[in-house]
């Protein structure tokens, strides 16, 4: 299909399933899309090859759905879309769907899909969630959501948690294994704008159940440090992690990573922002290779469901010192909610 009537089609997905929706009752709905229309340029050093193409991506369509029992319990579904280049179908899955009780003044329980709680929080305070996610999910050694059981609450002032206890194969393949995963966040709030977090993960990712022999558990540690007001937002994200993806491998291995970031708002309409992205995937298997992410670019926010940014970006990995593969990019990015 031609470059341009494919790039057309897929806006034109998105934007038909943006159109307003009616509120009855005491059901709400809503939703939020990640689009971009970039242009990337591959570079592969080892095969001696390069690519480049323009294209559009719709990285995330969420259609969320509320039906309020009570005052104290409810009943939540989010549909996941993605159709991104080189893809000819787009992919659905259900994200979330939970039964969720409140208690006291900040405790929540929810049983079912739900959003796990290291990534939830730092997307919250990251703020740019919509041009990519943070290193952990680049190095795929987290997940955004997972079936169980989930738990939030504060255990004093200034002082917050969040527990899951999951299956460990994700929302995008849901499996139980022979035991449960956890994944837990504590954060302490030294002002309104502030927040310094620990958090791990510890579980066999819903693979014990296999014929093949498990040697390993996978976890990880994550620290994180932020600040957010209505000018700044200032962040740094480290995760240690370890057999993430040998727990089938007798060979041990550990990974480790961190990502910095920092925007500002220059006018009221208009921010600048950047990021940076260090990764060591292998750190006993392959010391010596590393993976480095950096964007920077400029936001535009007309109204308060509209975001648009023209965004830089550079992948690369190294070894040994040198540059092997690398990805240079340059587009439109956008987050609409409705």
């Amino acid at each position: 299909m031609h470059l341009a009537t494919r790039t057309a089609r897929r806006l034109a997905l998105g934007l038909a399933l943006l159109a307003p929706v009616a509120h009855a009752g005491e059901f709400t709905f809503g939703g939020k899309a990640f689009a971009d229309v970039s242009q990337l340029d591959r570079h592969d050093r080892v095969a001696g090859t390069r690519s480049s193409d323009v294209d559009a991506d719709l990285k995330r369509l969420y259609l969320d759905a509320d039906y309020a029992i009570d005052p104290a319990w409810s009943v939540h579904a989010t549909a996941d879309v993605n159709w991104l280049r080189g893809e000819r179908d787009p992919d659905l899955w259900l994200k979330r769907a939970y039964v969720q009780r409140r208690y006291g003044q900040s405790g929540v329980v929810r049983v079912g899909a739900d959003d796990l709680p290291w990534t939830a929080l730092v997307s919250q305070w990251y703020g740019y969630r919509y041009i990519d996610a943070l290193a952990t999910s680049l190095q795929k050694i987290d997940s955004a959501a997972d079936w169980g059981v989930h738990v939030r609450g504060a255990l004093a002032p200034k002082f917050d948690y969040a527990l899951s206890v999951v299956t460990g194969g994700g929302y995008k393949r849901p499996s139980v294994g022979n035991r449960a995963d956890v994944e837990a966040q504590f954060s302490y709030h030294p002002s309104a704008h502030t927040v310094l977090a620990l958090g791990g993960y510890d579980g066999q990712r819903a693979e014990d159940g296999d014929l093949t022999e498990l040697y390993h558990t996978a976890r990880r540690i994550d620290l994180l440090a932020a600040y957010a007001d209505d000018t700044w937002r200032l962040g740094v994200r480290y995760a240690y992690a370890s057999n993430w993806a040998s727990l089938h491998d007798p060979a041990s291995d550990r990974g480790r990573s961190w990502s910095a970031w920092a925007s500002v708002r220059v006018a009221p309409h208009w921010s600048l922002f950047a990021r940076y992205d260090r990764l060591q995937p292998s750190r006993l298997q392959a010391p010596d290779q590393r993976s480095r992410y950096a964007d920077a670019g400029i936001e535009w926010q007309p109204v308060k469901r509209v975001r648009l940014a023209l965004v830089a970006k550079h992948n690369a990995l190294r070894r040994q010192g040198r540059e092997v593969r690398s990805s240079d990019e340059v587009g439109l990015w956008s987050e609409l909610s409705f």
